[in-house]
This record gives structure tokens, C-alpha cells and sequence, in this order.
């Protein structure tokens, strides 16, 4: 661990107070009623579960025909609509990707330089990865990420259950399950949640 180990909160850039809920500006694409009950799905959600700490942007944007991304706006669509746990994942982990910018960068490009060099034959999405090699690098920071906050806010029986029927990024949140050498890369680099 040593001297590179920070303490995770280190994330609380915008300081989100309790009420996280009246703190969000969720806005829905299309004005559909799958997008307004994702709205209301994740509101209860933010509620019921303490997800400030990884709050690092407050716009979200609910949009039934996108795929969810970070950039430059929260988007989340409603395929998770009913499954709480999967859109508490999601949301935290597009929340996780805000971390490749601002004060954390240089420690997760260094985080993604040593998964390089530990996995340089990463696959692409078409191997299970991301949308390119570096891609999948990345992801190794987000999705350890993601899994460790849904291990804090589920435990990890569940958690590892719901990671484990994640139906993207295979061969990423295989190593996250399953290969000890992430969580350390990750740890020496300051991503981990305390």
C-alpha cells in the first residue's frame, strides 16, 4: 500500500450534502414514461442508498434510445427500469469514469499504464473488453470501482452476483472477480473506497 495510497474521498469535488436527491438534475430525453420512471427509480434509489461520496456530477440525463456513458453528460437509458440494483450500478459506475479528470487523472492514467503493461494482450469489445484496448484498461479502474461500491452498499455476496450478470465488458469484470492483481493496481494508485 504505502506512501501512493490515498484516502478514496478524495472524490468529493462539488461536496454533495444529504438530500442527494433535491441535489440532482435528472432531465429525460424524451419525455417518455419509461424515462420518467427511471427518473423516479433512481431518485428512490439515491434515497435509500448513501451514494454521496461518489457523486461527481450532478446532471444525469435519462434517455430510453442511448447507451449509458459519462460524457459529457450522465446518460442513462431505461432497460434497467424494475431492476434496482442494476441501474444503482450503473449510475455509480458513469459516476466512477468522472475520475479521468481534474486532480485524479494522473493517478488513473498511471492506474491504466500498469494494467497495460499487466495485460497488454486486452481485449476489445469484440474479445469482451471495451471499445479498444485502452478502453478496457480504463474499465479495469471503473468496474473495480463499481464493485467495490456495490459491495459496500450490498455486500458482497450480492454484489458479486450482480457483477456477474453484467452482459458487457465480460473479460473486464471476469479480472475484477476474479484476479486479486486488479484491486491491488488499483489501491496503489488511490481507488479504492474506504
Amino acid at each position: 500500500m504505502g506512501a501512493a495510497r490515498r484516502a478514496f474521498p478524495l472524490l468529493i469535488a462539488i461536496g454533495v450534502p444529504t438530500g442527494l436527491t433535491a441535489q440532482l438534475d435528472v432531465r429525460l430525453a424524451h419525455d417518455s414514461e419509461a424515462e420518467a420512471a427511471t427518473r423516479d427509480q433512481l431518485l428512490a434509489l439515491v434515497e435509500q442508498y448513501d451514494v454521496s461520496a461518489w457523486i461527481h456530477t450532478t446532471e444525469v440525463l435519462i434517455d430510453e434510445r442511448a447507451i449509458p456513458h459519462s460524457h459529457p453528460v450522465l446518460t442513462l437509458h431505461t432497460r434497467h427500469l424494475g431492476d434496482d440494483e442494476m441501474l444503482l450500478s450503473t449510475f455509480v459506475h458513469e459516476q466512477f469514469h468522472w475520475l479521468e479528470e481534474g486532480e485524479t487523472l494522473p493517478a488513473f492514467r498511471a492506474a491504466m499504464e500498469e494494467f497495460a503493461a499487466l495485460y497488454p494482450e486486452a481485449p476489445d469489445r469484440s474479445g469482451g473488453g471495451a471499445r479498444d484496448q485502452e478502453s478496457t484498461w480504463r474499465h479495469l479502474v471503473v468496474c473495480d470501482l463499481e464493485f467495490q461500491a456495490m459491495t459496500r452498499l450490498l455486500g458482497e455476496p450480492r454484489a458479486r452476483a450482480l457483477i456477474a450478470r453484467i452482459t458487457h465488458y465480460e473479460w473486464v469484470y471476469e479480472r475484477v472477480l476474479t484476479d486479486e492483481r486488479v484491486r491491488r493496481v488499483n489501491e496503489r494508485h488511490g481507488f479504492v473506497l474506504e
